[in-house]
C-alpha cells in the first residue's frame, strides 16, 4: 500500500511547476530516471536545470545523472539491508547477500547522510526502526524476523 496515494502524473507535473517557479531549492531523486521517463510535454529535463541544487541515487550515470548536480552511486538491493511492505500489508526485513562491490549507497544511509548522521550503516538504521516499533523482546523478534524473512 501506498504511505500517500495520489496521481503520479499530476504530482510530477505539480514538481515541474515548482521546479519552473523557483520554488524547489534541493531536489533528491532516488532511483528512477525522470529526465528520460517523464512525459515529454512535461519538460522535466528544462525544469531541473533552475534548480540549484539536486542528487540522484541512483545504480547507474543516466540521462537524470548527467543533469543534476551530484550522482550517488547506489547500492545494489543484494548489497544492502532494508525493509518493504508488500500489497496486503506483510513487511519484510530484507538483508544483504554479498558485500558492496563499489561502496554504494542504499536509500536509507543517503537520507540518514542528509539528516546530518554520517556513520549510521544501513544495517543500523533499518535495526533502529524496528526497535522503535517493538515492545518487549527486541532481540528475539530481530532474529526471528531476519531468519524467517517476514515480519
Amino acid at each position: 500500500p501506498e504511505a500517500a496515494p495520489v496521481n503520479h502524473l499530476a504530482s510530477l507535473r505539480d514538481l515541474v511547476a515548482d521546479m519552473r517557479a523557483g520554488a524547489v531549492q534541493t531536489l533528491l531523486i532516488l532511483d528512477g530516471n525522470p529526465v528520460y521517463t517523464a512525459p515529454a510535454d512535461l519538460g522535466f529535463a528544462a525544469a531541473l536545470e533552475g534548480v540549484p541544487l539536486s542528487a540522484h541515487l541512483s545504480l547507474y550515470r543516466d540521462e537524470t545523472s548527467a543533469r543534476t548536480t551530484w550522482h550517488v552511486p547506489q547500492a545494489h538491493f543484494l548489497e544492502a539491508w532494508s525493509d518493504a511492505r508488500a500489497f496486503d500489508g506483510s513487511a519484510t526485513i530484507q538483508q544483504p547477500l554479498i558485500a558492496p562491490f563499489f561502496g554504494g549507497k542504499s536509500a536509507h544511509e543517503l537520507l540518514a547522510v542528509l539528516a546530518g548522521d554520517t556513520e549510521a550503516s544501513g544495517y543500523d538504521l533499518v535495526r533502529a526502526y524496528w526497535e522503535s516499533q517493538v515492545e518487549g523482546d527486541f532481540e528475539g523478534f530481530w532474529r526471528t524476523a531476519v531468519y524467517a524473512g517476514v515480519v
